[in-house]
C-alpha cells in the first residue's frame, strides 16, 4: 500500500523493518517442503506477528493514496467485449 505496488515475492521483503527476523528461514523452509508440515516458528509466534503486521498493514491503508475501489471496471470490460467479439 505504500507504493501502490503488490509485493507478492517475499524476497523483496527481506530488507523492509517490519519483516520477521525469520522471514529467510520460513522462505527455505517453503522452497524445501511446499507440501509438508511446517518445522519452523510455532503457530504462536506466527499468530502473534500475523496480528503485528495487520496493524502495519491497518496504518499503510490509513495513509494510502490508493483509490477506496478498482477504477479500470469500464476498461476491463470494453477490452473483454472487444476481445470476444473479434474471435
Amino acid at each position: 500500500m505504500r507504493t501502490g505496488a503488490d509485493r507478492a515475492d517475499l524476497r523483496e521483503l527481506l530488507d523492509l523493518p517490519e519483516a520477521p527476523s525469520y522471514l529467510p528461514e520460513l522462505m527455505a523452509a517453503k522452497a524445501e517442503a511446499e507440501h509438508a508440515p511446517l518445522a519452523g516458528p510455532s503457530i504462536e509466534r506466527l499468530t502473534e506477528d500475523v496480528i503485528k503486521l495487520q496493524s502495519v498493514l491497518d496504518d499503510a491503508e490509513a495513509v494510502s493514496e490508493l483509490p477506496d475501489r478498482p477504477t479500470a471496471d469500464a476498461a476491463l470490460h470494453d477490452l473483454l467485449v472487444r476481445v470476444r467479439l473479434s474471435v
